[in-house]
C-alpha cells in the first residue's frame, strides 16, 4: 500500500539531505587596467523640471467644481490663448477673495 505523505514532504525532504560537497568555482581576477573613467554627465531623460509640478510653490489639491462651469473656463480661456490654465485663473481669484476679506 502507498505511503501517506503530506502535502509539502518532499521539500521537508530536501532539508533533511545533507548538502552536496561541490568544489567552489574560481574566482578570477583580473589584472588592473586603465583607470576608470568618470561617468560623463549626461541629459536627464525626459523633460526639464519646469513647470507647476516641480515649483515648489505650487501644490497639487482636489477641489469638486461644477462640470458645466470647468469646461466653460476651460472654452474661454482656449479661445483667450493668452497662456492662463484653469490653475492660474483660481489662484488669481482666490488671492482676490482672500485679500478682500481681510
Amino acid at each position: 500500500m502507498a505511503e501517506k505523505r503530506g502535502k509539502f514532504s518532499a521539500l521537508a525532504e530536501l532539508h533533511r539531505q545533507p548538502p552536496e560537497a561541490e568544489a567552489p568555482e574560481p574566482i578570477e581576477v583580473l589584472p588592473p587596467s586603465a583607470p576608470a573613467m568618470t561617468p560623463v554627465a549626461e541629459k536627464g531623460r525626459g523633460r526639464p523640471a519646469t513647470g507647476k509640478r516641480s515649483n515648489p510653490e505650487w501644490k497639487l489639491y482636489s477641489h469638486f467644481l461644477k462640470r458645466q462651469t470647468q469646461r466653460a473656463a476651460a472654452a474661454r480661456l482656449q479661445a483667450d490663448d493668452d497662456g492662463r490654465d484653469l490653475s492660474d485663473v483660481l489662484q488669481e481669484l482666490l488671492e482676490d477673495w482672500v485679500k478682500s476679506k481681510t
